[in-house]
């Protein structure tokens, strides 16, 4: 399903930079959000090559982006002038990852302080950072020293946190004033709230420049885990339209099926849209839909690797370190009378994250699974960015 075009209505097009971009995930999502990109930085060539082979298709949302395929470290901002609204970006996250080394802020893929540098000199009206959860549970210390350097952008000093959380912490309390300071908000949010076929959970540190009188506020969840169950178990809409036998409850069914009962929905709660599952995304691909040639390669599943349930939100997409990740880059299909698994094409994957029909990926089938496995899905980011805009606007 193609991103919504955005609906605030901007007097001048919001001026931002994005590091750590990747394939544009978030990207696509800020400029539907009314957000323009003037740079864009990411070292990694296939997700360059992807920016631009869709401009050079003429895709609307990645017109005019500079990008600047290079290590940040080497990368020389200094002619980005003027007024920036937002500097945004995904740090590596390997290092704070469930399923790395956890070696945190150690990592030598931990980009975190030049992330604080980027905001320290451009001096943005916001920033918009994401990253895994596990930043904020396994790596909480590390996360708090986030929130108060990126607050004082321009006195901090990463290089050693942990003396540098000490003395951050001690001017914060003085109540110490500098220019710029922001306010910081952190919060975890899940893309299938947002209308993502897929139940992936990202990290945001969002900062709203200390002189923007308004703030920012979590955006609201548009889709519900209630409405899908309620269409599948109660009415049977969710089988009738994609022309499936009604099917008996599963163990997931019953278990809701009986909270329903000892307690039903109040008639006048808030409703929402049904989550979206991967047998609906996979529904809405034009035939014709470039980048959906089958996988190239036999779908194995194994311990903790399972594939995603075809009649639910897919699993986190996960790039992998040695190529595409397992079961969560392939479903499970039972309700059409046998199993049937298989991994996504590439277009079904990017599907899942948000990306519309049109936007083309570079590489091979294991190239552009990966660029998608790294992406932020599109909605997600269109949802922070419409929330930063109206702080921004007001």
């Amino acid at each position: 399903m193609p991103i919504e075009k955005g609906t605030l209505n901007m007097t001048n097009t919001l001026r931002s930079v994005e590091i750590f971009a990747g394939a544009a995930g978030l990207g696509l999502g800020l400029a539907e959000a009314g957000f323009k990109h003037e740079v864009v930085v990411e070292n990694d060539n296939d997700a360059c090559e992807t920016i631009r082979l869709n401009q050079a298709a003429g895709h609307r949302l990645v017109q005019g982006w500079d990008i600047r395929e290079a290590d940040i470290e080497s990368c020389d901002l200094s002619d980005v002038t003027g007024e920036i609204d937002l500097v945004a970006g995904g740090p590596p996250c390997q290092g704070f990852s469930v399923g790395g080394l956890h070696r945190g802020a150690k990592d030598e893929r931990n980009l975190w302080p030049w992330a604080i540098e980027t905001v320290s000199q451009l001096k943005p009206r916001a920033f918009a950072f994401e990253n895994v959860p596990n930043l904020a549970s396994a790596h909480a210390d590390y996360l708090g020293y986030l929130k108060a350097a990126l607050s004082l952008p321009t006195i901090a000093q990463p290089d050693d946190w942990q003396e540098d959380a000490t003395r951050l912490s001690r001017i914060i309390e003085t109540g110490q004033s500098f220019d710029p300071s922001y306010r910081v908000h952190v919060e975890t949010l899940v893309a299938s709230d947002y209308g993502t076929g897929q139940r992936r959970k990202r990290l945001f540190i969002v900062g709203i420049r200390d002189d923007v009188t308004a703030d920012y506020v979590t955006p609201d969840a548009t889709h519900g885990e209630y409405e899908l169950m309620e269409q599948k178990w109660l009415t049977g809409e969710y089988w009738d339209r994609h022309g499936i036998e009604r099917q008996t409850p599963d163990k997931e069914g019953l278990a809701w099926l009986k909270r329903h009962n000892r307690q039903p929905r109040d008639m006048f709660s808030q409703r929402l849209l049904p989550w979206r599952t991967v047998r609906d995304v996979l529904a809405e691909i034009p035939a014709d839909a470039s980048d959906n040639e089958p996988a190239p390669r036999e779908f194995k599943t194994y311990k903790g690797h399972t594939g995603s349930d075809a009649d639910r939100p897919a699993k986190t997409h996960r790039a992998g370190d040695h190529g595409v990740s397992g079961g969560e880059m392939g479903f499970v299909s039972k309700p059409i009378g046998h199993d049937y698994q298989r991994h996504y094409s590439v277009r079904e994957a990017a599907a899942l994250s948000d990306f519309d029909h049109r936007y083309r990926f570079s590489g091979s089938w294991g190239d552009g699974l990966r660029q998608i496995g790294n992406a932020v899905p599109c909605h997600l980011g269109q949802a922070v960015g419409r929330s930063i805009a109206s702080a921004l606007a007001a």
